[in-house]
Formats: structure tokens, sequence, C-alpha cells
């Protein structure tokens, strides 16, 4: 297999890079997500974190309870 170019690149140019790519990705997500409403990209956002905090904000700002199917834990 042919060796990267990337092989001879600096790190600090490559995570420069990884970095722009990523906010280039996120953004193009979010609002891809925002074309289904701003509840679906909510929805979302709090389900790829995996952050419980998230989850609990997520369901108290929209009124779920654990009966509600959207309800995230």
């Amino acid at each position: 297999m042919a060796e990267s170019f990337l092989e001879n690149i600096n790190q600090m140019v490559i995570d420069a890079a990884i970095t722009d790519i990523s906010e280039n990705l996120f953004d193009d997500w979010m609002n891809a997500n925002l074309d289904e409403g701003t509840y679906f990209a909510d929805r979302r956002f709090a389900e790829m974190s995996g952050d419980k905090f998230l989850y609990d904000e997520f369901n108290k700002h929209y009124g779920l309870t654990e009966e509600d199917d959207d309800y995230l834990c």
C-alpha cells in the first residue's frame, strides 16, 4: 500500500486540519438537523453527546417525562 502524503507533514499542521474538518462536519451535520426543525436538532445533539446532563436539560426544556417516547435517559 502506498504511503500517505500526511506521513511527512508536521503533526501540528495535521491537528489544525483535523480541527477545521471537524468544525465543518459539525456545521453541516447541525444544519441538516435544523432543516428538520429545532426540536429534532436539539434531540440529535443531546443524543450524540451521550451526556446525562444534556439529556436532563433536553427533557426539562421540552417538558418530557419517562412516559414520553422521546424522553432521553
